[in-house]
């Protein structure tokens, strides 16, 4: 059953409604069976203590992810949603209570990725990569509905927002939920440093090797080599440019 408003549809259901939704929503299909399958693997797996069971995880979530390479480390509590949407490279570590949710598109981490605890990252429509050799610390959400690429060897601060899309709310007289989204694909290039609690809005490029101060709400490109500041950030120096003024 739905209802209307405004021309736009609202979708309600009963338990066995939500019951699909839910198996939708976790392994990306309308199927019993690999609900059953995956969450017998995650579920028995994903709170077994000690590193013994840190490297298990890395060997036999290879039955359920996309794909995983040698040598990777999966702390506890650690939650998959869509996992054969998501995608780790080698020598990759993924903190305790982190979430990543393959979604409709793609996630994919590296080599020697760090993942610190408390992670989100959230594929979304468009997806995430996360090149070789990038650190996101403790906190930080990534939302990939418009697309996110984050460099080699970049690091992100703890409580970092990198964001790829916008509410619409143009329309007062209906709810927001109801009006979209607007997207644009963020990258952040090679070697650039986000400070804490740093937010990245859609569109935005920052350049390799930039420094974005701690605070920082990202509106615009950030050129390669800058160091930006403020809110909105703006570039206040340059990265080796000793006595430039700027």
């Amino acid at each position: 059953m739905s209802s209307t408003m405004e021309g736009r549809t609202i979708p309600r259901g009963g338990l066995r409604a939500n019951f699909w939704n839910y198996v939708q929503r976790a392994t990306g299909e309308r199927s019993l069976g690999r609900f059953v399958w995956q969450g017998a693997i995650l579920t028995l797996m994903y709170r077994l203590p000690t590193i013994w069971a840190t490297v298990l995880r890395g060997i036999v979530y290879r039955a359920v992810l996309g794909s995983i390479g040698s040598s990777c480390l999966i702390e506890e509590d650690v939650r998959f949603q869509v996992p054969q949407h998501i995608f780790l490279g080698s020598r990759v570590f993924i903190g305790q209570y982190s979430y990543l949710d393959g979604q409709t598109s793609f996630l994919r981490l590296g080599n020697d990725v760090h993942l610190a605890r408390f992670c989100t990252l959230r594929a979304g429509e468009r997806g995430i990569t996360v090149h070789d050799g990038a650190g996101i610390n403790t906190r930080s959400f990534v939302d990939g509905n418009g697309g996110v690429e984050i460099g080699p060897n970049c690091l992100l601060s703890p409580g970092v927002q990198v964001l790829s899309g916008n509410h619409v709310f143009d329309d007062p007289d209906v709810p927001i939920r109801l009006q979209g989204t607007a997207y644009g694909k963020v990258t952040i290039g090679e070697d650039c440093w986000l400070g804490t609690n740093v937010i990245i809005l859609p569109g935005v490029t920052v350049g390799r090797r930039a420094v974005v101060g701690a605070g920082a709400v990202v509106t615009k490109d950030i050129p390669e080599f800058s160091i930006a500041l403020g809110v909105p950030a703006k570039v206040v120096g340059h990265r080796g440019a000793r006595g430039r003024s700027v």
